[in-house]
């Protein structure tokens, strides 16, 4: 290989701190004083530090950037036959002495360092190419990343929406039960102040219905006998049953008898309701055969008043009484439950 003048140029132009830069990151400097000039230039002078950082990152890249290959088997052999002509060369030409300017130019720059920069340099380019693939990956990584972001960003701002609509509803459906709650309470309320007064108004009135049957019990033969002047009182009907509850008054009865002839006139006060299918009957007892005078029904405060014929004088007869007996089936003795009766003697 010829030298050219340009090679010349570039080799002596050679920044001599940086000549052995290149060797000392790949620890190709086999002498201890060249490694610690390096060192030292590398502490004492920053443009130098910085140069050694960038080819020591460069070099840290390339055994992540180019994929291992494996070796042929001969290598070594080529690389230790090269070490011993290289060793005898070296020799001979120790042996040997020529002048600078007449040496080749691949020996100046190799013994000048230059070989050692161009193959950083080489290292370089390489490290360089392989760190722009890998930047572009990133890159292309980096941008569907930004993308798929974008989305979840636009996917969490609808779920962000969405709950908030959500809890405003709710907020006001809450409020709505609230304000229908209270009306309902003030309702119910009102409702039971209501039916509290009912039961104060229907207490009343029990008090009053039972105070008017007493008069009536108390006072109706009085008053019978008042408008019928010819009619005589002969007998009290008294109730056969206790006293169901205090504001429940026990029944009662009388038989007027006119002075003259047999008519008669029976009213009772304060009885219930017979059972279903059954009538009251009035009974005189105690002259023969047990006599069914009338059969009848009693009005919503349990009254009635019956008018009929004596078959005899009213003192013929032991005793008169009220029974409920079946409607149209009266037998000849009286079978049902008695509720009144009274002696005439």
């Amino acid at each position: 290989m010829t030298e050219t003048k340009d090679n010349i140029e570039s080799n002596e132009n050679l920044d001599p701190r940086f000549e052995n830069l290149a060797s000392y990151v790949l620890g190709a400097l086999d002498h201890a004083e060249e490694r610690s000039a390096v060192e030292n230039l590398i502490e004492s002078d920053p443009e130098v530090q910085a140069e050694f950082e960038e080819l020591a990152e460069s070099a840290d890249l390339l055994a992540i950037a180019v994929p291992p290959v494996e070796p042929p088997a001969e290598l070594k052999n080529r690389i230790m036959e090269m070490a011993g002509q290289d060793s005898a060369n070296a020799s001979i030409q120790q042996a040997t002495y020529e002048p600078a300017r007449q040496r080749s130019w691949w020996q100046r720059a190799f013994q000048s360092g230059f070989a050692v920069s161009a193959a950083a340099a080489v290292l370089v380019v390489v490290v360089g190419s392989a760190l722009g693939y890998q930047n572009n990956q990133l890159g292309n990584e980096i941008d569907t990343l930004r993308a798929n972001l974008a989305t979840e960003s636009v996917v969490v701002a609808n779920l962000q929406t969405e709950l908030s609509t959500t809890l405003t509803d709710s907020e006001t459906r809450v409020a709505t039960m609230k304000s229908e709650m209270k009306v309902m309470e003030d309702d119910f309320g009102a409702t039971t102040e209501m039916v509290v007064h009912q039961e104060e108004m229907v207490s009343e009135l029990a008090v009053v219905n039972n105070a008017l049957r007493q008069a009536l019990s108390d006072q109706s033969w009085l008053t019978y006998v008042a408008m019928k002047e010819d009619y005589q009182l002969e007998s009290w009907l008294a109730s056969n049953t206790q006293q169901v509850t205090a504001t429940e008054p026990t029944a009662s009865g009388l038989i007027a008898v006119r002075g003259v002839g047999n008519e008669a006139v029976f009213q009772v006060h304060g009885l219930q309701q017979p059972q279903p299918g059954y009538a009251y009957t009035l009974w005189l007892m105690g002259n023969g055969d047990p006599r069914p005078v009338a059969q009848f029904e009693v009005s919503g405060i349990g009254s009635a008043t019956i008018a009929f014929l004596l078959p005899e004088p009213l003192r013929f007869y032991s005793s008169v009484l009220v029974t409920q007996e079946r409607v149209n089936g009266i037998g000849n003795d009286p079978t049902g439950t008695m509720v009144l009766s009274a002696q005439t003697n």
